[in-house]
């Protein structure tokens, strides 16, 4: 165990960062006072700046015209600053008090702080904790995941591992999808072609039926307008029937037990979409039937996206079924009564309108509801002429039963559904939610563009997760062995390690061009560059233990220059886990772990560690490695990301 003279209080523990930031402020505030100006506390900005200017920096134009002191008084004044406490060197540079902090007084908060909370360094706990719900991936269960499913179900995870590091009361919910005419093509491709034979994985194989049917009953609608068309349309109607029957020739050479049962069913029965429909009036009515068929088909495909959330390790407190919450509950029915009674429910050829539009013409129910500024609403249809709710009619029903368990909901959906949520954020409003746009956030996510492929799943072209995770670990056992770094046995880690960490260093709002010699750069900005940090900083220590040094006798007593910019960069990690959390960006902490990873590779190449010039230098050099080991490791845990013991 480590032993400390120093009694410092939680705050200081938790975020030495903040804490510095905090007295440097108040000693600048003290020092104006000596001098005569008297600046308001939250006039002093300071903010990190780049090494060759300092650690800290204070904008002092800006200072000038938040407190009405004149610039040049302030640079006069501040000229005069003399460094004391945690302050080793200032200067005025370009308009900026520029600070230098005393590595070897912060070396000490800081080696205090990590050791003292070792795998909970980093984790701030807020001063207001709220019961959350985030609700992610949620893929309709017909097919397996695809590629921007590993996005969705990336950030939401990380989300919930964030947030639960701030002290929230954090639930992960997975909302099962199981109503709706998707659902009953492929529980009735599910059906027909129960008794056919397959060793493929589950959900992949629900998704070819669900294709199969999709492909096959199209092209016979086709085939039916074919007879009706005039030279001037027939080539058009050929050349998708082409298409369509190319599709199909995979899926039947790859399950044709099943291609002929169900190319055989939908060719004789007279209207198989109306069997469909069928189907689906049936289930969310709740016959036994349609039941039994609809819930034995998706049980068999979750099963297959259990085991590939399973391998991300993503898990989910709660699995949602759709209609039992919101259809067979009465839930929805509630809900279409109350807007029925609001005002803003129209019958429009036979289907039951929303006016979303009308609603949001009110400056305060935008505001309220949280619309973003110049999105264009219009209206939203609750229920089809046909008499079935839609999907987001019922997650509206969905919606209520969240927030009666939870303060705050975050939906991590797709960009692509920004309208559908701001319509069902009004609905909401005009039910009596005002605080709507605070408690239901949509962290929306752009896509991920993969050159040249256009995903659909009706049609069967989609890149599947499981095909990427594999490509994945199969790229990262050979690039370790051509490197000869390490194990092809963690390529798994250095593999998944590596997706995650791509899908999570950029913003979610730009969208993400897959580009694998990114994803698996070993040498800046990656995953595998921040594991092989971890890897480095741990075989240092390891070769310590081997050496007979005790790593509870470490201490930072001898920590020089060479040592600042890493000692820096340590204080700063529980601030930058806060800033992702709070603002829900997992990429402020990628970024902080990358440069982090950066500078300690430097250092590793340019000042010898074990090989120090004296036993104290050697004590604390080790000392700031251990600290490294530790940020790393606490931060790719904070992603998600498991590193790998050799590299």
């Amino acid at each position: 165990m480590f032993c400390w003279e120093i009694d410092l209080p939680e705050a200081i523990i938790h975020n030495p960062y903040e804490w510095l930031v905090t007295s440097v402020r108040e000693t600048l505030i003290g020092f104006f006072k000596t001098n005569g100006l008297n600046i308001p506390p939250d006039a002093v900005e300071l903010q990190a700046t780049r090494r060759e200017y300092g650690d800290l920096a204070v904008p002092v134009s800006k200072l000038a015209r938040t407190s009405g002191v004149k610039f040049e008084e302030l640079v006069s004044v501040l000229s005069g600053y003399k460094p004391s406490g945690l302050v080793k060197s200032s200067s005025v540079v370009n308009g900026f008090l520029n600070i230098v902090i005393d590595e070897k007084r912060y070396a000490e908060i800081v080696f205090n702080s990590v050791t003292r909370l070792g795998d909970s360094y980093g984790s701030v706990p807020s001063t207001e904790t709220r019961k959350i719900i985030v609700e992610h991936v949620s893929a309709n269960p017909i097919h397996p995941l695809h590629i921007g499913h590993l996005r969705n179900g990336v950030l939401g995870d990380t989300i919930a591992r964030l947030l639960k590091s701030r002290g929230h009361n954090v639930k992960t919910h997975f909302y099962i999808d199981d109503v709706g005419l998707q659902v009953a093509y492929a529980a009735m491709a599910y059906r027909v072609a129960e008794t056919a034979k397959s060793s493929m994985k589950r959900d992949h194989y629900v998704g070819s039926l669900y294709t199969m049917i999709n492909l096959l009953i199209e092209i016979k609608k086709l085939k039916k307008e074919l007879e009706k068309a005039d030279e001037n349309t027939a080539p058009e109607i050929n050349r998708k029937i082409s298409d369509y029957m190319w599709r199909l020739k995979e899926y039947a050479e790859r399950l044709p037990d099943a291609f002929e049962k169900l190319s055989s069913w939908v060719n004789n029965v007279e209207d198989p979409e109306e069997e469909i429909r069928r189907l689906n009036r049936g289930y969310e009515k709740g016959d036994r039937d349609a039941i039994r068929l609809v819930r034995g088909m998706i049980s068999y495909c979750m099963d297959g996206i259990r085991e590939t959330l399973n391998r991300l390790g993503i898990f989910f407190d709660s699995w949602d079924w759709e209609s039992e919450i919101t259809v067979w509950s009465g839930l929805t029915e509630d809900v279409l009564e109350k807007l029925r009674d609001s005002g803003y429910v129209e019958r429009k050829d036979g289907a039951l309108v929303f006016r979303a539009d009308l609603v949001a013409e009110s400056e305060e129910a935008r505001s309220r509801a949280g619309i973003p500024k110049g999105l264009d609403i219009t209206p939203m249809t609750l229920i089809r002429s046909d008499g079935t709710t839609l999907y987001t009619t019922r997650d509206i029903a969905y919606s209520i039963w969240k927030l009666s368990k939870a303060d705050r909901v975050i939906n991590v959906i797709a960009v692509q559904q920004t309208l559908a949520q701001a319509q069902l954020r009004l609905a909401l409003y005009v039910l009596g939610y005002r605080d709507i746009g605070e408690r239901l956030i949509h962290y929306s996510y752009e896509m991920v563009n993969l050159p040249g492929t256009r995903m659909t799943s009706r049609k069967g072209v989609y890149v599947a997760a499981d095909d990427v995770l594999e490509e994945a670990v199969s790229r990262a056992k050979a690039e370790i062995k051509k490197r000869g770094i390490g194990r092809e046995e963690d390529a798994e880690k250095v593999g998944l390690g590596a997706l995650k960490f791509f899908f999570l260093s950029t913003s979610p709002n730009k969208v993400l061009t897959f580009d694998w010699d990114r994803i698996l750069n070993f040498e800046q900005n990656s995953g595998p560059f921040v594991q092989y940090s971890y890897v480095r900083a741990n075989s240092i220590l390891e070769k310590a233990r081997e050496e007979g040094i005790s790593l509870d006798s470490l201490s930072v007593s001898e920590v020089g220059e060479e040592e600042h910019a890493l000692i820096f960069l340590l204080g700063q990690f529980p601030e930058a886990v806060k800033q992702a959390a709070d603002n829900l960006r997992p990429d402020i902490l990628t970024n902080y772990l990358n440069t982090l990873a950066s500078e300690f590779n430097y250092y590793y190449d340019h000042y010898p560690v074990l090989k120090a010039p004296t036993p104290e230098k050697k004590n604390s050099r080790l000392a700031v490695v251990y600290m490294v080991r530790t940020v790393v490791r606490n931060g790719l845990n904070l992603l998600g990301i498991e590193p790998p013991s050799k590299m």
